[in-house]
C-alpha cells in the first residue's frame, strides 16, 4: 500500500495556480488592449449623405412663406440652394434625412458627435441649426410631425475653409415648444436620440433675403463599435466570471486533495493498526519459541512481569530434560530431533494446567512455572507427565523418557533460586539413572512434616 506524498497531493494545486496566473495576466493583458482600442480606435462612423439614405429639400412655403429651396447632387456633394424671402417672420430651408423603416427609426444614442465638413456662399452669416426628431414613446403619433420629439441645436456657424465641423450629442436639447405642446413627463423631458426617425439641417442665412447656397460634402456619425459603459460591463463580467470560475475550480480540487487526504489517512490508520498488529505479532513471536511453540525465555520473562499471581507462594518450578535427545540426532538426524522436540512439547502442554506456563529454556531443557502448587503437588504432576511420555508413539519408533527436577519458590528467594534447586533436583535424577523425578525439600518442611 502507497501512501500519497504532501507534495504529490499538492501538485494540482500548485498546477491550478500556475494556470490562474497566466489566465489572468492574459486577461490583464486584454483588458488593457480593449480599454486602449476602445480609446483610441475602435471607430464606428455612418456615412449620413450617401445613397442608402432618403433625403429632401423643405421651405417655409408650407407655413405660408415665400423662400424656395432646391437640391443639386455634385459628385457626393449636397447642393442647397435656398432663396430667402422675408414674408414669414422665420423664414428658412431645411435638407431632411430620413431614417424611418417601418415604425423604427435609428439608434444614435450609442454615437458620440457628428461632423459636418460644409461651405456657405451667400449675403447672410454662416448660420445653421440641426433637428433631431425622436420617437417618444406614448407620445408620437407617426402621422403627425408636430408630436415627435425635437431636439435641437440653433445658431451653428461654419468653420473658415472646409474644415470639419464637430458636433457632440450632448450640446442637443429639447425644443421648448414641444415640451409645452407635449407637456412630457420628467422622465420624458430629455435628450433622447435612441429612436431617430430624421434628421434636419435648417439653413437661414442669418434671415438677410437673397440667394443662399449650402454645399454639404459629409454629414458622419461617430462612435465606438463598443460604447465604453458596455465595454467596461463586459470586461468586469469577464473578471467575475473567470475569478468565480477559478474559485470553482480551485474548490473542487480541494475538495478533491480533501478526499485524497482523507483517504489517506484513512489507509494511513489501516496501516497503523496493520502495523500495531503486526508489532504485537512480532513482539509475541520474540516470546514464542519459533520450533515448539510455547513460551522462550523472553516469554517468560514477559509471563513474570505482567502476571504476578505466578510469583505468589506456593509455586513449583519443574525442570525437564530429555533422556539421550543427542544420540537421537546423531542417530536419526535433526529433522526426527526437531520432531521429538514439537511433540514433547505437545504432550508437556496437553498435561499440564492452563494457569501454567511450559518453558523452552534451551536445547532439549523445559521448565514449569506452576502458580498456586507446593513442592509435593509439583512432584505428583511430574510423575504423570513423566507416565504420560511413556504412552506416546514417538517419531522413528523411539521411546522416548524424560527427567524432571522440582522445586518450590519460598517468598525469602528470588525466582533464580527456585530455578537453580529445579536444575539440581534435574542433575540428581539423571546421575540417578533418568527417567525419574527429584525434588527439593527444604530441611525445615522435611522437619515440620516428622513433627506433624
Amino acid at each position: 500500500m502507497s501512501v500519497p506524498s504532501t507534495e504529490t497531493s499538492l501538485q494540482p494545486l500548485v498546477r491550478l495556480l500556475g494556470y490562474a496566473r497566466y489566465v489572468f495576466a492574459g486577461l490583464l493583458l486584454i483588458t488593457v488592449i480593449l480599454l486602449v482600442w476602445q480609446r483610441y480606435g475602435m471607430e464606428k462612423v455612418v456615412e449620413l449623405t450617401g445613397d442608402h439614405v432618403p433625403l429632401w429639400v423643405e421651405d417655409d412655403r408650407s407655413g405660408g412663406g415665400a423662400s424656395v429651396a432646391s437640391l443639386e447632387r455634385k459628385g457626393q456633394d449636397l447642393i442647397v440652394h435656398c432663396h430667402i424671402a422675408s414674408k414669414s417672420p422665420w423664414p428658412y430651408c431645411k435638407l431632411s434625412f430620413n431614417f424611418l423603416k417601418g415604425e423604427k427609426g435609428m439608434d444614435m444614442s450609442r454615437f458620440d458627435f457628428l461632423t459636418i465638413e460644409g461651405r456657405y456662399a451667400g449675403p447672410g452669416a454662416s448660420k445653421f441649426g440641426l433637428v433631431l426628431a425622436d420617437i417618444e414613446e406614448g407620445l408620437t403619433h407617426l402621422d403627425q410631425w408636430q408630436t415627435y420629439k425635437i431636439n435641437q441645436i440653433d445658431a451653428l456657424d461654419l468653420p473658415p475653409d472646409g474644415k470639419v465641423f464637430v458636433i457632440p450629442i450632448k450640446w442637443f436639447g429639447v425644443a421648448q415648444w414641444w415640451k409645452d405642446m407635449a407637456k412630457p413627463t420628467l422622465a420624458h423631458s430629455a435628450v433622447n436620440v435612441d429612436n431617430v426617425a430624421r434628421a434636419e439641417l435648417m439653413i437661414n442665412g442669418g434671415g438677410k433675403e437673397g440667394e443662399h447656397v449650402f454645399t454639404l460634402h459629409a454629414l458622419r456619425l461617430h462612435g465606438k463599435m463598443i460604447s465604453r459603459d458596455t465595454l467596461l460591463m463586459w470586461i468586469v463580467a469577464a473578471w467575475v466570471s473567470c475569478a468565480v470560475g477559478w474559485l470553482a475550480i480551485l474548490t473542487l480540487s480541494l475538495r478533491s486533495q480533501l478526499r485524497d487526504s482523507r483517504a489517506a489517512v484513512a489507509l494511513l490508520r489501516t496501516v497503523n493498526k496493520a502495523l500495531e498488529l503486526e508489532a504485537r505479532d512480532l513482539a509475541g513471536q520474540a516470546h514464542i519459541d519459533p520450533l515448539t511453540g510455547v513460551l522462550n525465555r523472553q516469554g517468560l520473562r514477559a509471563a513474570l512481569m505482567s502476571t504476578s499471581s505466578l510469583l505468589a507462594d506456593p509455586m513449583a518450578v519443574i525442570f525437564i530434560d530429555i533422556d539421550h535427545f543427542k544420540s537421537i540426532n546423531d542417530t536419526h538426524g535433526h529433522d526426527v530431533g526437531d520432531d521429538v522436540l514439537r511433540k514433547f512439547a505437545s504432550v508437556i502442554a496437553s498435561g499440564i494446567r492452563s494457569s501454567d506456563r511450559l518453558v523452552r529454556w534451551g536445547g532439549e531443557e523445559f521448565l514449569i512455572v506452576c502458580p498456586v502448587t507446593n513442592v509435593h503437588q509439583g512432584r505428583t504432576l511430574a510423575e504423570n507427565l513423566r507416565r504420560a511420555l511413556h504412552q506416546q508413539a514417538w517419531p522413528a519408533d523411539l521411546h522416548v523418557t524424560a527427567s524432571f527436577g522440582v522445586a518450590q519458590h519460598h517468598e525469602r528467594d528470588e525466582v533464580g533460586v527456585v530455578i537453580k534447586h529445579a536444575d539440581e533436583e534435574l542433575y540428581r535424577a539423571k546421575q540417578g539413572g533418568r527417567d525419574r523425578v527429584c525434588a527439593y525439600v527444604p530441611a525445615d518442611m522435611i522437619a515440620n512434616a516428622a513433627a506433624a
